[in-house]
């Protein structure tokens, strides 16, 4: 029961996080937009993810309100979650020259070392939430399944319910 709770509260947390900084960067667009533009991405990818990003962190913490589409929604944050915190990371080693911090909130203004403990920690909670899911569902990863095979066994765990077998009524 504890344990349930905990993935509950995490779980909880994953969607608070995603709805705060997709919606701050939509309430905040015009800074939000000039933070992308000087990102070190090609220009065709950081205007399509100025206006993608917002929503697919809305997107992101919708899947993790639902049971039938947790799962997507945890491998999904936890993707994205690893990004961001791979660029904070190679923000904090000084691997650009220039690193704008295109985040939504508070957490923008934020130093590079507390940004970086941040999304580590969001990480981690992702990848327990990942894991009591299974646990919850009774999924077996095998070292070979794959993600795809994850998600094909829950959304059968989640959609089978009792087998009712025809009856032949020429009987009667």
């Amino acid at each position: 029961m504890k344990k349930e709770l905990l993935y509950e509260l995490i779980t909880s947390l994953l969607v608070l996080m995603f709805l705060y900084t997709g919606f701050s960067k939509i309430l905040d667009f015009k800074d939000f937009e000039i933070s992308m533009r000087f990102q070190h991405l090609p220009d065709w990818l950081t205007s399509s993810m100025t206006y993608l990003l917002p929503g697919i962190e809305i997107i992101v913490a919708a899947l993790l309100v639902s049971d039938k589409t947790r799962i997507a929604g945890l491998y999904a944050f936890l993707m994205m979650m690893s990004c961001f915190t791979g660029y904070v990371g190679a923000a904090l080693l000084h691997l650009f020259p220039k690193a704008p911090c295109a985040c939504g909130g508070v957490i923008k203004s934020l130093g590079w070392g507390p940004h970086f403990l941040i999304n580590l920690a969001f990480v981690f909670l992702a990848a327990i939430s990942l894991r009591y899911y299974r646990r919850l569902q009774n999924i077996t990863r095998t070292p070979t399944a794959s993600v795809a095979q994850d998600i094909s066994r829950a959304r059968n765990q989640v959609n089978t319910g009792p087998v009712v077998k025809p009856v032949n009524i020429s009987k009667y």
